[in-house]
């Protein structure tokens, strides 16, 4: 089959046919990561970035309008650097066909090569056997060949497809730490099942490409609401959001004439926000209506439920509107405002003990969105703020924040991880709100640091010149694997000793992760007292995800 154009509505699909693909490779892309520990995934960050693009994007039949929301839609829910250069290759597709109602081969090629060209200007500085290398000579080598596609998308995108896969073949010749932990780059690898994902939505190979599933989750059912403001004076205007499955029965009570086209069509005039989808005998709803008992019988008319829940969004709006309020009432003016992303109660509770403004949630594979850094810098009231991103993973979002911000009044303080990040805030409690200084100082905590990170290999891996196999004790020195044994003390002890300026170090602050027992920790505090004994030695349960020990000296 040959397609010659496609319009927002074929796009729309081939978008979900995309993200189901995506989803389906997931854990596989996961486990492509050249690092032994997990650390924002790249499969889990691909998949949450087009997801939200798709999820926060209507349905159009024209395709330049229908990408500009894909466009924002994956630039605020872009996380880690795989996300955010996703997020960039759709932000240069629908650029180059904003004014396109559909498009045609020579099109659609030309918004490939403006994607490719757009993610490169997004990074700072680019690496070559990356997904950038892959979407770029994956177009590129293909430019030749236009005219012999004699007009059709499918077959410009399986060139496409294929001459990507060549490519990501050679990402371990180009960058040599793919070749040395013998993996091929996820990124590319997550790209291509993306666009593996938008041919067969175009062919249409796996049916409908339904993502309601998703739709329905995407948004937190609401917890811990006070009903109590919602009372006999309060303004209803926001109904319920109702959702339930519908098993279509077959006894003689029941209409056996079910059509869903015309079952939504009743739907529209009962609310709004509607998604339908019949799967086998089975319809999943989910409708905002102020009168719900309408639905329920329109439903009933067919069948049964089979799950049902109902929700009053008014109170939810009532208490975000509270909250909203309560932010900006409690939120003083300040000269400088910090915003942090971390990981662990007990390290945030340090930063909170700094005075950090605002604190956000750095999970081990769930980085912090750029809508998140948004909504952070909305809320505050500042002449400056600086960022603290904490993670090479989360850097590029946070920027990506800032342009889409568009405040000239933000800093990046480059912080690698979260203890370079506590040692930044601590330097910058000297008293003054002079920016510069203060940002100079915050800086010079940061670079003063060193940071070893202990924990368990999850797979085989190496690194200069550093091995370890799955279960190995592994130790980081500001990032890079140092020292690898089957014992806890020995691995520390040969880590320390990379350390250049050891003499010159009088404290040390060791935070205890969530997987980390009372026994290990014991280990670890006896051996530095037997390394450093001139040092003093501040343990606190940090409670991060991923790293059993961070250890700033």
């Amino acid at each position: 089959m040959a397609v010659a154009r496609i319009n927002g509505k074929d796009f729309e699909r081939m978008l979900k046919a995309g993200l189901i693909k995506i989803r389906k490779h997931e854990s596989e892309i996961n486990d492509m990561n050249v690092f032994p520990v997990p650390d924002g995934d790249t499969g889990t960050n691909l998949r949450l970035t087009l997801q939200n693009g798709i999820l926060t994007t209507p349905s159009n039949e024209n395709l330049g309008e229908y990408l500009g929301g894909i466009k924002k839609g994956t630039l605020l829910g872009a996380r880690g650097n795989s996300g955010v250069i996703l997020s960039q290759f759709f932000t240069g597709i629908a650029d180059s066909l904003k004014d396109k109602s559909s498009a045609g081969v020579e099109d659609l090629f030309d918004s490939f090569v403006a994607a490719y060209k757009t993610a490169y200007g997004s990074v700072v500085n680019p690496v070559e056997g990356t997904v950038l290398t892959v979407a770029r000579l994956g177009i590129e080598n293909i430019r030749e060949n236009l005219p012999s596609f004699s007009g059709s998308i499918d077959s410009m995108l399986s060139a496409y497809i294929a001459e990507m896969k060549n490519v990501l073949m050679t990402t371990p010749d180009l960058l040599p730490v793919l070749k040395e932990s013998g993996v091929l780059d996820s990124g590319g690898a997550g790209y291509i099942y993306i666009a593996r994902g938008i041919l067969e939505g175009l062919l249409g190979h796996d049916g409908d490409f339904d993502i309601s599933n998703l739709s329905i989750s995407a948004k937190a059912p609401a917890q811990n609401l006070d009903a109590d403001s919602f009372t006999r004076d309060s303004v209803f205007e926001e109904g319920y959001c109702t959702e339930f499955i519908l098993q279509l029965m077959g006894g003689s009570q029941y209409d056996q004439n079910f059509n869903l086209d015309r079952f939504i069509e009743t739907l529209k005039t009962f609310g709004n926000s509607i998604v339908a989808f019949r799967t086998d005998d089975r319809v999943k709803v989910h409708i905002h209506t102020l009168k719900p008992y309408r639905v329920v019988e329109l439903a009933q008319r067919y069948g049964e439920f089979v799950t049902f829940k109902m929700e009053n969004m008014q109170i939810q709006k009532d208490e975000h509107e509270f909250r909203v309020k309560k932010n900006v009432t409690e939120r003083k003016h300040k000269k400088i405002a910090v915003v942090a992303v971390v990981n662990g109660e007990g390290i945030r509770g340090l930063y909170e003990s700094f005075g950090c403004d605002i604190i956000l949630d750095g999970g081990s594979t769930m980085n912090t969105s750029s809508q998140e850094f948004v909504d952070a810098f909305n809320q505050l009231d500042a002449d400056n703020i600086i960022v603290l991103p904490n993670s090479k993973n989360i850097f590029f979002a946070a920027k990506q924040a800032i342009e889409i911000s568009g405040r000239k009044n933000i800093s990046i303080l480059e912080c690698a991880d979260q203890i370079e990040g506590y040692y930044a805030l601590a330097m910058g409690q000297v008293g003054t709100e002079d920016f510069d200084e203060r940002f100079s100082l915050m800086k010079e905590g940061a670079s003063g640091v060193d940071v070893l990170s202990l924990t368990f290999a999850s797979k085989p891996y190496s690194q200069n010149n550093v091995s370890c196999e799955k279960g190995d004790c592994i130790a980081f020195l500001n990032g890079s694997l140092v020292a690898s044994s089957q014992d806890l003390c020995a691995t520390l002890s040969a880590a320390v000793k990379n350390i250049s300026d050891l003499d010159s170090k009088y404290s040390c602050m060791i935070a205890v992760g969530k997987q980390a027992d009372e026994k290990m920790t014991e280990l670890v505090q006896k051996c530095i007292e037997d390394i450093l004994p001139d040092v003093e030695i501040n343990v606190v349960q940090g409670g991060q995800d991923v790293m059993h020990f961070m250890i700033g000296l």
